[in-house]
C-alpha cells in the first residue's frame, strides 16, 4: 500500500498538523496524526480533543491505507530526507510504516485508525468570507493581551463580535488578562450577529495556518459557526486546509463600561513613541531582576519625566519632551504593557489618556482612531 508525495509539501502540512496535536495526553492516540491515503488525496487529520484540523494534499496513490503515526517523530523523520520526492508504503500486517527515498529508508511503527477521534460536524453554520492577511492583523492586535494560563478560562479566548455604532456594522476583536484591555474594531459587511469566544491557542494555530497562506498566496479564508464550534477553511496552492475549535460557553465581561473603558478624560499626553521604548529600555536594564515598575510624571514645560523606585542599588530617570494637555499628573505603570502596544502602533506617536492617576488609562496609536489599549494604573500609595 503506497503513495509518492511531495516531501517539502508534506513537512510543511504536518508542522501544522504537530500544532493540533496533544501535548499532554496520556493516550498515545492523541499525540498521532491521522493519516488516510485513498483515490488522489492523502487526508491528515489531528486534534487535541478541543481542536481539531483536517488537510487535503494531492499525491500519486499506488494503494489505499489508513492509519495514525506519532506526529513528532514522522515529522522530525521527514526533515532529515533531502530528496523532493519521498515514497510511503504501509504494511497491514505487522503494523508498519515505510518512508523510501533514494539514500534513506525508515521504518516506524503506527496504530489503527479506528481508534482516531472523529471529527466535529456543523450544523447550522453561518458562513462570513475573510482576507488573510488582514485576519492575521486583528489576531496580531489583540492576541499579545492574553495568557494561556488564568485563573478565569473566560480570560484566556479571544473574544470576536459584531458591534453595530450608528449605521455601520464591526466586526470586533478584544483580549485581555484583567490588568489590561485591547480591542480592535473595523466596519464589515456582515449581516448577523454573534459574539463568540475562541481559545488563545486555538486562535494561534489558526493564525498559524493563516500565515501559511499568505506566503501561498491565498488572499482569502473562510470562517463559519454554530452554537458551540468554529470553522477556518483555507485553500493554499493545491492544498485544502480546515480547522476547527470548541468555543467556550461563557459570557465575556462587560469592558465597555465606563469605569473599565473610560472616553472622558481629565489628562492627555502625547510622546514620541521611539523616545518613549528607549527611556523604558534603560529602566529594564535596571529593573529585569525585580519588577517592572515605572513613574511618568508630567511637567508644565511640555515635558515628561520617566523614572524608576529608588532602592539601596540604584535609582534611574529620564526627561522627554511631550505634549500635555490639562493638569499634571503622576502615575505609575508595567513598562512592559506600554512596550507590547508600541509593537503594534502604526504612527510615530502614542497618546496616554487619563481620568485619575488610579482608574484605568486608554492608550492608543494617534492615528488608529479603531484601537483602544486599556491599562490598569499600578497602586503606589
Amino acid at each position: 500500500m503506497k503513495i509518492v508525495i511531495d516531501r517539502e509539501k508534506l513537512v510543511e502540512v504536518c508542522d501544522i498538523a504537530s500544532r493540533f496535536v496533544s501535548k499532554n495526553s496520556t493516550l498515545p492516540i492523541l499525540q498521532n496524526i491521522y493519516m488516510k491515503a485513498s483515490i488522489d488525496t492523502l487526508n491528515i487529520r489531528a486534534t487535541d480533543m478541543e481542536k481539531y484540523v483536517d488537510i487535503e494534499i494531492p499525491c500519486e496513490i499506488k494503494l489505499e491505507w489508513a492509519i495514525t503515526v506519532n506526529a513528532k517523530m514522522f515529522s522530525d523523520l521527514l526533515k532529515t530526507i533531502e530528496e523532493k520526492a519521498i515514497e510511503i508504503s504501509v504494511n497491514m500486517q505487522n503494523n508498519v510504516m515505510q518512508i523510501t527515498s533514494a539514500d534513506d529508508d525508515f521504518t516506524i511503527n503506527w496504530i489503527s485508525a479506528s481508534e482516531y477521534v472523529a471529527l466535529p460536524e456543523l450544523m447550522n453554520t453561518t458562513n462570513i468570507n475573510l482576507e488573510t492577511q488582514t485576519f492575521i492583523n486583528w489576531v496580531n492586535m489583540v492576541e499579545y493581551t492574553i495568557t494561556e494560563k488564568n485563573f478565569s478560562p473566560v480570560l484566556t479566548w479571544v473574544l470576536i463580535k459584531t458591534k453595530s455604532e450608528w449605521d455601520t456594522k464591526k466586526l470586533v476583536f478584544v483580549g485581555t488578562d484583567s490588568f489590561r484591555i485591547a480591542e480592535f474594531k473595523i466596519p464589515a459587511d456582515i449581516e448577523s450577529d454573534f459574539s463568540l469566544l475562541i481559545p488563545k491557542s486555538a486562535i494561534n494555530d489558526v493564525t498559524s495556518i493563516a500565515e501559511y497562506a499568505v506566503k501561498g498566496e491565498s488572499p482569502d479564508m473562510q470562517m463559519k459557526y454554530s452554537d458551540n464550534l468554529i470553522w477556518f477553511e483555507f485553500s493554499i496552492w493545491d492544498i485544502k486546509i480546515s480547522a476547527t475549535s470548541l468555543l467556550i460557553q461563557w459570557n465575556f465581561p462587560d469592558y465597555e463600561r465606563e469605569e473599565i473603558m473610560p472616553t472622558q478624560f481629565n489628562h492627555t499626553i502625547l510622546v514620541d513613541k521611539t523616545l518613549c521604548e528607549k527611556a523604558i529600555r534603560k529602566i529594564w536594564i535596571l529593573t529585569r531582576d525585580m519588577n517592572n515598575f515605572i513613574q511618568i510624571e508630567t511637567q508644565w514645560d511640555s515635558s515628561i519625566i520617566i523614572s524608576s523606585w529608588k532602592t539601596d542599588k540604584w535609582a534611574w530617570k529620564t526627561k522627554i519632551n511631550a505634549i500635555i494637555s490639562w493638569e499634571p499628573i503622576v502615575f505609575a505603570v508595567n513598562w512592559r504593557y506600554i512596550t507590547d502596544f508600541i509593537k503594534m502602533m502604526e504612527s510615530d506617536e502614542i497618546q496616554f489618556n487619563l481620568v485619575t492617576d488610579q482608574k484605568p488609562m486608554i492608550i492608543t496609536d494617534k492615528w488608529n482612531e479603531v484601537y483602544r489599549y486599556v491599562v490598569r494604573p499600578l497602586i503606589t500609595n
